[in-house]
């Protein structure tokens, strides 16, 4: 059984319906629906609830699970080490990322942390980049009202000194991609996953500085390292609070490559041979012959 977000139930409905064809009726069933529906869905006599969304919603889900096992996946806040070395191709790798669907997606790079010497050429070269993606143009509009209300307020209390939009359509639910420079470490932009076209850009004075700004949220889901030294890259990457790290890219995931998260981004894993493991149970059968 799965329930769709009710402003997204088209993709589910034809899932279920290519799944009929392909697995046979009632293997997988799609019940769209609102809140309600998904309440009633956990508290009902199901032996695992896989769950993707806001952190209080699978908070409040895992409190009605009770002793029955959950799979949550969060959300995320995912911060980006740009080293001062990082190829060319970052600034345009990252305003890409951040751009793709709109920002809508839960590893989507949001906190570039990078080297205090790096900072301005950082912030000048990743408002370059995002100048380059044209919302209407190069990505579509966010999904709700409810989510442009909350992109919205997050980008009116920030106390960013610099505020860089790029160019493109801000009506209705399109808004443009933006950069958010000189703001404090605690800054909404910075701690609550924004979940837009959005990237913040903040610095530190060392490398290790860096990796603490970087696990300095309840956040972690994914992660990313910048440079061309790819053995301080593994170094880093091993040290990053997070479920899935990229290198030199992001956002480059596969159904072969497990997905999940930490701390608040949840528990379980998405995609890959590992996913499986969520969905099935050991039980021993001993016999005397």
């Amino acid at each position: 059984m799965v329930k769709p977000a009710e402003t997204t139930p088209d993709s589910a409905t034809l899932l279920a319906a290519h799944a009929a064809e392909a697995l046979g009726e009632g293997v997988l069933t799609a019940l769209p629906g609102d809140r309600e529906t998904g309440r009633l869905l956990v508290t009902a006599d199901v032996d695992l609830i896989a769950f993707t969304g806001s952190a209080a919603a699978g908070a409040d889900i895992a409190a009605r699970a009770g002793h029955r096992r959950v799979s949550l996946e969060l959300g995320g806040n995912s911060p980006v080490l740009v080293l001062p070395d990082a190829p060319e191709h970052t600034w345009s790798a990252l305003a890409a990322a951040c751009t793709y669907n709109a920002g809508q997606s839960c590893a989507a790079p949001a906190r570039v942390i990078t080297l205090t010497g790096h900072y301005e050429r950082t912030v000048e070269a990743l408002a370059a980049a995002l100048g380059e993606r044209e919302a209407g143009r190069d990505f579509g509009p966010l999904n709700n009202a409810d989510q442009a209300a909350r992109y919205d307020r997050i980008l009116a209390a920030s106390a960013a000194k610099r505020s860089l939009p790029a160019p493109g359509r801000a009506d209705g639910l399109w808004r443009p991609a933006r950069l958010l420079a000189d703001l404090p470490d605690d800054d909404p932009a910075v701690v609550e996953e924004v979940f837009g076209p959005l990237l913040t850009v903040q610095h530190a004075p060392t490398v290790e500085a860096a990796l603490a700004l970087a696990n300095a949220v309840p956040q972690a889901l994914g992660a990313g390292v910048w440079t061309a030294d790819l053995s301080a890259a593994l170094d880093l990457t091993a040290r990053l609070n997070a479920g899935e790290t990229w290198i030199n890219c992001h956002l480059a995931q596969s159904a072969e490559l497990p997905h999940g998260g930490r701390g608040a981004s949840g528990q379980g894993t998405d995609l890959s041979i590992l996913a499986l493991h969520e969905y099935q149970r050991p039980k021993t059968v001993t016999a005397r012959l």
